[in-house]
């Protein structure tokens, strides 16, 4: 390997976390990967030990809902730890310890979802968003604008995921956001807001 490549192999910090090397895998579609209750189940853990196991520093999961009563995903199809919290802390636990023991780190990413880009064999044809405005995929049909309640909804739904988390031994969180416009992109760029 060329010694300029050598610098992946040593540790680093995020924050006070330490990591044994730089290697991360990026988060992706968890599909697949939770059973109906939005915890993970045997095949999601062991897709992040496997992972670990081959050598990572840093494991990022993929998509997880934050809530699934304003925007419903059909489930299973992603994972969302305040569905039932106490089984998303038994499963979770279980994924972390194995993971742990590989030497890896693994942050949960939280996802407010979808918005205006839902797909629809998951949400259906009603799809939220900031403001009323067209969906991405469905010719013809426009988001329902968020209320405030829901918003606040939200923001609650965020924190309680990430105590979730701490509590299921996730090392860290990561904010699904600014990336192929999903729900709160859709905050952030103002010809969607």
């Amino acid at each position: 390997m060329k010694e300029n490549h050598q610098i992946l192999f040593e540790p680093m910090k995020i924050g006070s976390l330490e990591l044994k090397n730089r290697y991360v895998l990026a988060p992706m579609g968890p599909g697949g990967l939770c059973d109906p209750d939005g915890t993970y189940n045997y095949r999601g853990v062991e897709y992040y030990v496997e992972r670990a196991k081959g050598g990572a520093g840093l494991l990022m999961t993929g998509v997880t809902m934050v809530e699934n009563d304003i925007e419903r995903c059909a489930l299973p199809s992603m994972p969302c730890p305040t569905l039932n919290p106490l089984n998303f802390v038994k499963t979770g636990k279980i994924m972390t310890e194995r993971v742990h023991a590989y030497d890896a780190r693994i942050f949960l990413q939280l996802s407010g979802g979808f918005g205006r880009v839902s797909i629809p064999s998951i949400v259906g044809s009603t799809a939220v968003a900031p403001s009323p405005i067209p969906h991405r995929w469905l010719d013809g049909v426009t988001c329902r604008a968020l209320t405030i309640e829901e918003i606040k909804t939200y923001v609650r739904k965020f924190a309680d995921s990430a105590e979730i988390a701490r509590r299921a031994g996730f090392d860290g969180i990561e904010i699904h956001a600014v990336h192929e416009g999903y729900l709160l992109d859709q905050f952030a760029i103002s010809m969607f807001n």
